[in-house]
């Protein structure tokens, strides 16, 4: 009896459901994937395969080649063979291709039929060569990496078919010339995750978006239940989406309000309440120094702390922002918000702000020494993905504060030997961290590469706004805090947003973080994610990679 069967993913002997209907997305610059199959049984079996193209197709894809013929026999030993999808270069498209298997066995006269989806993407006058950014367009999707997601970052991971009781056909998948990863220890040593993709149905052409996500289904699965923008919603099958705690917790049920910036509020009151005599805080040593700020480690009432201070050279300006940006947090009280403790303003030319210490201190810099391997230090994938978390938590608990963030950056946040992270305000950032900041027409000095593009265009802020920067934190995690946009002059940013241009796929990030990340860059902010349908996303493709892994 003949058995037409989707492919189950195995690692380590176990199933993964997480892979199923999975379709995957072949980049622009890739036009070949790689097989390898065996026959486990003690004899050759028959085969019959095909490629197929969907709408689209002609015109912007070469007919398949195959290293192969089209039937023959599995052998019993390791084979591998190739699959050229070359494009013609001539037009725009996202093309779907199967593959189809066709095993039978000579004596028991049954037969396998496997489907292998991909989506090729095809983007009109530009070769193979690699991009260090992408466009999305309508209708379209580019992408550039430097290796070949087969499936999900997948590099010789092993895929057998366990509906056949009869026969047996083991199939590895290769990626062609895997480059290596940012990513560290455990996403080092096991590359190999067939993860479900959680995300729905991409916005459609006429929503004016550019995002249309070849990884993710198009399908008209039901709605889940965090999903509560009629422009972008996120979609899950009932049984696969599991309710997490954050997710559930009241944070999320806050109604849409009108968010505010306490750095637009005088601080006086702020700061009164603050007020500290100075013989109470030690300044013991300076930890980092900039043009016209200090941030000291010392002692307050018995315990260490961050002091940051300004230098005599600051303009009363730059101390008023300074105190404004720096008692933003005033009042706040979660796990993962750095509240200020207090302040001393004996000196109005050099106040004091004290706050909490972290003993790894500032995020970017601790992602800066992992990248290097400096004292040693690895993240996991499942370590980057839980900061990412606590980074959300904290940035939606400022929104049920009524607090817009408006500089969501991993310089922006501490991080302790537990890998507690908690978000800071900005104070000093610009000083800290110059190269993240530029003065536009307005002549303030703004996190340009990390602003959503009605925040450039027309300087407004939202929560919408902050969905955008936290898709660029994604990316820094990813990438162990490389600079975004390194080679886009800041003046520029607006144009190259508004054309469609966006972050490229980090080496070795999993395409379900790269699909969340594209889903924060659309351009219209009501077809954004909404924070708490991050939440639900990313946790479960943590407790994912908790199981597999």
């Amino acid at each position: 009896m003949g058995i037409n069967a989707e492919l189950f993913y195995v690692h380590k002997g176990v199933v993964n459901t997480y892979a199923l209907n999975f379709v995957v997305m072949i980049p622009s610059h890739i036009n070949e994937i790689q097989f390898s199959w065996q026959s486990l049984m003690n004899y050759s079996l028959p085969y019959v395969i095909a490629v197929k193209y969907g709408h689209g197709g002609r015109g912007a894809l070469h007919p398949p080649e195959m290293n192969i013929s089209s039937t023959g026999v599995i052998p019993t030993y390791v084979q591998t063979f190739s699959i050229k999808l070359m494009c013609t270069g001539l037009k725009n498209a996202e093309i779907k291709v199967e593959i189809h298997l066709h095993v039978s066995t000579h004596k028991h006269r049954n037969a396998t039929m496997l489907k292998f989806r991909r989506n090729k993407i095809c983007l009109k006058g530009i070769g193979n060569s690699r991009n260090d950014s992408i466009r999305l367009e309508s209708g379209s999707f580019g992408a550039a990496t430097g290796s070949l997601y087969v499936a999900v970052a997948c590099a010789l991971a092993m895929i057998t078919l366990v509906v056949v009781t009869t026969s047996a056909v083991c199939i590895k998948k290769k990626a062609r010339a895997q480059e290596p990863t940012y990513m560290t220890a455990l996403y080092d040593s096991n590359p190999h995750m067939f993860l479900r993709s959680a995300l729905g149905r991409p916005p459609s052409a006429e929503s004016g978006s550019y995002a249309t996500i070849a990884s993710v289904h198009k399908g008209p699965p039901s709605p889940s239940p965090y999903a509560t923008s009629d422009a972008c919603q996120f979609y899950a099958t009932s049984d696969a989406c599991r309710v997490s705690y954050y997710a559930s917790s009241q944070i999320m049920l806050i109604s849409q309000v009108s968010l505010q910036d306490p750095r637009l509020v005088n601080p006086a009151k702020r700061l009164r309440s603050l007020s500290v005599l100075r013989q109470t805080i030690s300044l013991d040593r300076i930890a980092e120094e900039g043009i016209f700020g200090k941030v000291y480690q010392g002692t307050y009432r018995q315990q260490t702390v961050i002091i940051k201070t300004t230098k005599e050279a600051a303009s009363k300006r730059l101390v008023g922002l300074f105190l404004a940006e720096g008692t933003m947090m005033y009042g706040m009280e979660h796990k993962n918000v750095l509240t200020i403790l207090c302040a001393n303003l004996d000196d109005p030319k050099q106040p004091l702000l004290v706050y909490p210490y972290s003993n790894r201190g500032n995020l970017k810099r601790y992602l800066i020494k992992c990248r290097q391997k400096r004292d040693n230090l690895v993240l996991s994938t499942q370590n980057l993905v839980d900061i990412a978390i606590q980074i959300l938590l904290g940035i939606m608990y400022l929104h049920s504060q009524n607090v817009c963030y408006k500089d969501a950056a991993v310089r922006n946040a501490v991080i302790d030997e537990k890998l507690q992270v908690k978000i800071t305000d900005n104070s000093l950032s610009r000083d800290m961290f110059p190269n993240d900041y530029f003065c536009l027409a307005d002549q303030e000095s703004k996190p340009v590469k990390w602003m959503a593009l009605e925040s450039l265009i027309y300087n407004q802020y939202s929560a919408e706004s902050d969905v955008w920067s936290f898709g660029v934190v994604l990316w820094e995690l990813t990438t162990m805090a490389q600079q975004p946009f390194p080679d886009v002059d800041p003046f520029e940013m607006s144009t190259y947003l508004r054309n469609g241009f966006r972050l490229g796929q980090p080496l070795g990030c999993p395409d379900e973080l790269f699909a969340v990340m594209t889903y924060c860059w659309l351009n219209c902010p009501t077809e954004r994610p909404q924070m708490n349908q991050l939440l639900a996303y990313l946790q479960d493709f943590y407790t994912a990679l908790c199981r597999f892994v």
